[in-house]
């Protein structure tokens, strides 16, 4: 995990926490870290990301730190050109008050998943634990966000059959809502 501070050279009035790599701790305290350092000097963050997801805990801190950024600040999310947003990256992406995505970007949703923290090996839940785990990811960061109803309810029929890719062009060619601004 690399979080790289940049002066956005299109903006002198924003910066980008240029993020690349999994979502695990340290993250939440270093991004909180950075934003005190940044937050007098700037009125918008971007926030780049490039990342195969990871932990559910830590994209809950960061996403309550990205909460407080959205009281004094303009926070921006974008995904470049062939870069990732999978897994636990999504529910990031989407606190975005503008979501920025390249056409060629890459996006993963799916059902959750348990991970034993000492062997990093995925942990079998019963049917009724994967459905519960996976109503309430859903519900928090899916449903409350302002993601197409239409197409959240299609994704979440969809992931019953396993892992569902997407590109960012697709993304904005199906009105999800995710990618509000696509680029080439």
């Amino acid at each position: 995990m690399v979080l790289e501070v940049l002066n956005d050279p299109l903006d002198d009035d924003a910066v980008i926490f240029s993020w690349t790599g999994r979502i695990d701790q340290p993250m939440a305290a270093q991004l909180w870290s950075d934003f005190n350092s940044w937050k007098g000097k700037v009125s918008k963050i971007v926030i780049e990301l490039d990342s195969p997801g990871g932990l559910v805990s830590e994209g809950n801190k960061i996403i309550d730190i990205i909460n407080k950024m959205k009281k004094t600040h303009a926070v921006w999310t974008y995904v470049g050109p062939d870069k990732d947003c999978l897994s636990m990256c999504v529910p990031i992406y989407l606190q975005g008050r503008m979501r920025i995505a390249s056409a060629s970007s890459n996006w993963l949703f799916h059902d959750t998943r348990a991970i034993d923290p000492h062997t990093g090996t995925e942990i079998v839940m019963y049917a009724h634990e994967q459905n519960q785990s996976a109503f309430e990811f859903f519900s928090r960061y899916i449903d409350r966000s302002d993601v197409n109803p239409v197409w959240r309810d299609r994704l979440n029929v969809s992931m019953e059959f396993g892992d569902v890719w997407k590109t960012g062009q697709e993304l904005k060619d199906e009105r999800s809502n995710i990618v509000m601004v696509l680029e080439d």
